[in-house]
């Protein structure tokens, strides 16, 4: 018997672990982090994956072959325009690789007690993970939806994408007070 998730689960399921990874990393990391997926997204919503798949494997090949292996008769042949999967593939290999440098690039810049060692910065943290956590499922489904890929999981549709933002709002807006209140414990509890 097979247990099978459905599109609304997954989001959720996915938005509760990129808020576990805020709350972890803290609200420093977790803006890197966040910056990092935001600009990733814009790159390749600005077809950068379609400009980087025919830089990898149309232009490459060419100046390799001008620089280092040119043909006794002088031609170069220039190879075919990259496949849609090509491209596919190496927008979602970009987006991945640029979340993991940001991902590094966060715990590279922020030590552990700057960054989440206070609860206030723990509890903060789950905002920019959130954030991110949207944009990041977002982007994966509207890619794997426009190349009707399939791996085995429901992928949200763009409703259960759109109904979420006011829950996520709120779960903000109670992430936030409750980053308030923590500051306010700890503040009363070192005058004493």
């Amino acid at each position: 018997m097979a247990l099978l998730l459905s599109a609304p689960q997954c989001f959720f399921l996915g938005m509760i672990a990129f808020g576990l990874l805020g709350f972890i990393q803290g609200w420093r990391r977790a803006v890197i982090l966040t910056a990092f997926t935001l600009a990733g997204v814009l790159f390749l919503e600005l077809k950068g994956g379609e400009g980087l798949a025919n830089l990898i494997f149309v232009r490459a090949p060419v100046i390799w072959q001008e620089s280092f292996a040119p043909n006794a008769s002088g031609h170069i042949t220039t190879p075919s325009a990259p496949d849609k999967n090509t491209i596919f593939l190496t927008t979602l290999i970009t987006f991945l690789v640029i979340v993991v440098i940001g991902y590094l690039i966060g715990r590279r810049a922020f030590d552990t007690k700057s960054s989440a060692g206070t609860p206030f910065g723990r509890i903060m943290g789950i905002l920019p993970g959130l954030v991110t956590g949207y944009f990041f499922i977002t982007y994966l489904t509207s890619l794997f939806n426009s190349n009707v890929v399939s791996f085995g999981v429901s992928t949200p549709t763009s409703n259960v994408l759109n109904d979420s933002v006011p829950i996520l709002f709120l779960v903000g807006v109670i992430v936030l007070i409750l980053g308030l209140i923590s500051t306010r414990v700890r503040r009363s509890g070192s005058k004493k």
